[in-house]
Formats: structure tokens, C-alpha cells, sequence
């Protein structure tokens, strides 16, 4: 760890924010059986949602962290993305999610993010074996079947081209899917025209192509599903999702039929539409939640069996002899690499003190390393007078 990046981190907590990405595995402490859990589930071949279950402050955030940084280094391409209704991600559109991971693509060896240096890099790696010779119908480029989106193989056909223009264009089209549902046309004159495809300009609209919205967002699964694909067949182990505060539906949707498709799309990613693994953040109440949420509204008649197949990892607070560890061997030690000094508080009760003031907040473990980073600052700015 470098001084700069030490003081970044130091600013990063002093104001209640989590560490920087690269260093959230460093800052995990604790949680062994249940990240030694998390990891194995990531090593199955049966991909099915995972909910990770933890309340207000508890580490749901930082476990999809960690596991991001984790599985980029075992080879998967990663989308973290934090469902808001007010901000435009609702879990009941699936093109709105689709978006957000073409977004927040990331995938190992590469700092870029997004979905066209993700299709690039497939380009480039799988071309010229067996499945690139297929998808590309030997360099004619065509028409391909081994994708299931015809959407999906537009858009990787298209990233060949070169001009800005046309990049600008893909590339938020498949991050904001839903902004060209009356632009078909424009759509079609820039990423297909130029191309020999068998279909007339007309069977593209029939087929509704460019739409990722219709037949219950089907071409959305599908683009989801061919992402996991394209990745699997440039070399790495597949795509994992990532979904943080998939409850947000509950809270801020106040449409029951909303809320029941966005219940259903869980298990569409549990139950086989999606061909990756997906981990979602919910609080432990989340599966009672839904369930009174329904039969509230009357849909009596709803498959509630359908969430017990759903895998659960129950997370708890950190107690305080792993927050302890956490300061001692962690922050305090980040402090003095970023302004090039040795701090040491006294001894563990003054470390406790702080831990038992803030024992009673839903997020204390935030509060108790702000706590504790004021504590440094302070003795820093004293040292320095």
C-alpha cells in the first residue's frame, strides 16, 4: 500500500465511506465461515441466486464488495449494481437492469468498465477459435445463432465499426435501453445498414429487435444470458451479479404488480434464466416482507414455495473482538503509512470505549471507525503543534 493510496482510504473512513475498490478483501475481517460459504457457492456449477441477508449497517455492502474483488481474481466477469426506484433502476424492469450492468461491467486483466470494452475484449480473444468462426459465420457477419439475443448480436457485430458516432451510440443504447423505444430507425441505419444481414429493414421492427421490453423483457434474460456466454467463451469463468438493495422495491414501489414482478425476477435469476451466478442484499426480514406484502394485496393465489429454493447466507454483526482486530491491525496502521508516523492509542480501552459507545448504533461498525480515525486525527494534529 503506497502513501497515496493509504490516504485515501484514511479520507475514505473519516467520512463514514468504505474503503476504496482494491482493498475491500485487506479491510474483511471475521465472517470466515460465511465468506468460506460464499466463496464455495461461487465455485458451483449450479448458478442459482444467492440472498445475503444482514440488517441496516451489518456488512451487506461490503460483502458484494469483497466478493466483487474476488471474483474478478478467479476470473469472472463482475456487474455490482444498487437498485433505487428514484434513480431509474427498478427490479421489476429488466431492460433497467440489463442497463445497469452493461454499465458496471468489469471483467479480470482490464480497469476499463462497461459493456464495449467487454465486447472488444471478446472480440479479441475468441475471433478466430471454433465459437468466434460460428458467431461471425466465418467473417461474414451475417447472422449467427449461437447467441439467444438478436439484439446482443447486433450490438457485437456493430462495436467492429469504428467511428465514434457509432460507438456512442451502442454503447448507450445497451446502457439506457429504454430511452430508444421510438428510435428503431436510427438504431438500424447506424448499427445494421451497414451490413449484409439477410432480414429486411421491416423483419427488424416485426421481430422488435432493438425492444427489450417486450414478451415479459425477454430479449433482457437474453442479452443477460448472452453476456455469461461471450465470457465464458473468451476465457473466463462466466458473469457474476452483483445486487444491492434489491428491496428497494418494497419501500419505494407502490404498485403491487411492480412489486410482484420484481418477486418473479428473483426467481427467474434462481430458477434458470440467467446462466450466471447472482447474489441480491436483503435484510433478514426480506422473504416475511414479501410474503405479507402479497397476501396483504390479495394475490393469495402467488407460489410462495418458490422463495424457499432460494439460497440464504444469514449475516451478523461484527462483534466487537473483530472490530478490534479491524482497528488494531488495519486502520490504526493505514493512519500512520498515510502521514508517515507510528500511532498507538494507549491501550484496548480506549478502543472500547468508542466501540461500546456506538454498540447501540444500526451501523456502528461505520460509526466506531470514524470514531477512531477522529481519535488518530486528533493525536496527529497534536503530534504536529
Amino acid at each position: 500500500m503506497t502513501t497515496t493510496e493509504a490516504k485515501r482510504i484514511i479520507e475514505a473512513l473519516r467520512t463514514g465511506i468504505p474503503v476504496p475498490d482494491g482493498f475491500v478483501r485487506e479491510f474483511t475481517v471475521g465472517r470466515t465461515e460465511e465468506i468460506a460459504g460464499l466463496m464455495d457457492t461461487l465455485s458451483r456449477s449450479d448458478k442459482k441466486a444467492c440472498l445475503l441477508n444482514a440488517n441496516y449497517g451489518s456488512g451487506k455492502t461490503q460483502m458484494l464488495r469483497f466478493l466483487r474483488e474476488y471474483a474478478l481474481e478467479q476470473g469472472y466477469a463482475v456487474a455490482l449494481v444498487t437498485c433505487d426506484c428514484k434513480a431509474g433502476l427498478r427490479s421489476n424492469r429488466m431492460d433497467q437492469v440489463l442497463g445497469a450492468v452493461c454499465k458496471n461491467l468489469e471483467f479480470p486483466g482490464d480497469d476499463r468498465k462497461g459493456v464495449l470494452p467487454f465486447l472488444w475484449a471478446v472480440l479479441d480473444r475468441c475471433l478466430h477459435t471454433p465459437f468466434g468462426k460460428e458467431l461471425s459465420n466465418n467473417g461474414a457477419w451475417r447472422r449467427s445463432e449461437v447467441l439467444q439475443s438478436p439484439a446482443m448480436y447486433v450490438a457485437i457485430r456493430a462495436c467492429r465499426l469504428l467511428t465514434d458516432d457509432i460507438q456512442n451510440l451502442l454503447e448507450d443504447w445497451l446502457q439506457n435501453p429504454y430511452n430508444y423505444k421510438g428510435q428503431r430507425k436510427l438504431l438500424y441505419e447506424k448499427l445494421v445498414s451497414g451490413f449484409r444481414d439477410p432480414r429486411s429493414e421491416k423483419g427488424f421492427y416485426i421481430d422488435g429487435v432493438f425492444c427489450f421490453d417486450l414478451q415479459g423483457y425477454d430479449q433482457s434474460w437474453k442479452a443477460l444470458a448472452d453476456l455469461d456466454t461471450l465470457a465464458k467463451e473468451s476465457g473466463m469463468k462466466g458473469l457474476v451479479l452483483l445486487i444491492d438493495e434489491f428491496e428497494d422495491f418494497i419501500t419505494n414501489m407502490r404498485n403491487i404488480e411492480h412489486e410482484e414482478r420484481a418477486m418473479v425476477n428473483l426467481f427467474g435469476f434462481n430458477e434458470g434464466k440467467f446462466s450466471g451466478h447472482s447474489f441480491f442484499a436483503v435484510t433478514p426480514e426480506f422473504v416475511n416482507k414479501c410474503v405479507v406484502r402479497l397476501r396483504v394485496k390479495g394475490r393469495t393465489d402467488f407460489e410462495f414455495r418458490r422463495f424457499k429454493s432460494i439460497e440464504k447466507f444469514e449475516m451478523s454483526p461484527l462483534d466487537a473482538e473483530h472490530i478490534l482486530e479491524l482497528l488494531k491491525k488495519k486502520i490504526i496502521p493505514t493512519h500512520g503509512r498515510a502521514y508517515g508516523w507510528k500511532p498507538r492509542l494507549k491501550n484496548d480501552a480506549e478502543i472500547m470505549t468508542v466501540i461500546k459507545w456506538a454498540a447501540t448504533s444500526p451501523d456502528r461498525t461505520r460509526q466506531i471507525v470514524k470514531g477512531v480515525v477522529k481519535q488518530l486525527d486528533k493525536f496527529w494534529d497534536e503530534r504536529q503543534a
